[in-house]
């Protein structure tokens, strides 16, 4: 089953869509999904209906104002990995208060950027995530940040990442964080799947967040670059499912 599924965030509407099995009997652990920058919900979509076939449900999600085919409230110049990070707490909030939802079997997924907002949202609250998979997690763009402004008053009001707009509040909030602290606070399993010959995000982020996090494991996508495609995706999926199903309480 799968249907339209608004939330609600300090006035905005975050458009999304929940998929649960067909047999709909009582609650079922829940997956929430986090798509990349400037991406949209469709870039989760085959994982979601991977899982559901394997009697888990799963949310996917446009972040506010997280790209410019997003069907969620906001600009992509008042976006950052923590507004993002908001988006996904208002989520698990609301989802955990959900009927079909199993509230001890709450999992976060992200895709790049969204990765990065998943990291920081479950340091927020830890005890309400089971476990975490994230795919690409784009930790670079920390340095991303500092590298294109040595120095935070450098700033400008807007500019532009991958060809789209994005305003200072992208930048301030990356230069707030420690992206490590969060890593830390979060003492559940995580899954991390990289690919071996990712030119956006280099592995090396990944290897170096496994020994930050209390319990990571990496598992190594061979020929992927960063975002997976085909078989790819179809092996990503797998794990997922496996990984999800060992940590399901």
């Amino acid at each position: 089953m799968q249907k339209t599924y608004i939330v609600e965030r300090d006035g905005y509407h975050i458009s999304g869509e929940i998929y649960l099995p067909d047999d709909l009997k009582g609650r079922y652990p829940i997956v929430i999904m986090a798509h990349g920058f400037g991406g949209s919900r469709e870039g989760t979509r085959p994982y979601a209906e991977m899982l559901v076939r394997e009697g888990i449900g799963c949310y996917i999600f446009d972040f506010c104002g997280g790209g410019l085919s997003s069907k969620s409230d906001g600009k992509m110049t008042e976006m950052s990995v923590l507004t993002e990070s908001e988006d996904i707490e208002a989520v698990i909030e609301n989802i955990r208060k959900a009927p079909f939802a199993d509230r001890k079997n709450i999992f976060l997924m992200g895709e790049s950027q969204g990765g990065v907002a998943s990291t920081i949202a479950a340091a927020q609250s830890p005890g309400e995530i089971r476990a975490m998979v994230l795919l690409y997690p784009a930790y670079i763009l920390f340095d991303d940040a500092k590298r294109k402004y040595p120095k935070k008053e450098m700033i400008e009001d807007s500019t532009t990442v991958f060809g789209l707009p994005v305003g200072r509040k992208y930048y301030e909030d990356a230069f707030s964080l420690d992206i490590h602290d969060c890593m830390k606070k979060y003492h559940g399993n995580v899954l991390i799947l990289h690919g071996n010959v990712d030119q956006v995000v280099p592995m090396s982020y990944s290897i170096d967040a496994r020994k930050k996090f209390p319990a990571a494991k990496i598992i190594q996508i061979t020929d992927a670059g960063h975002v997976f495609y085909g078989k790819e995706v179809v092996k990503a999926g797998r794990e997922m499912i496996s990984f999800i199903q060992e940590n399901v309480d």
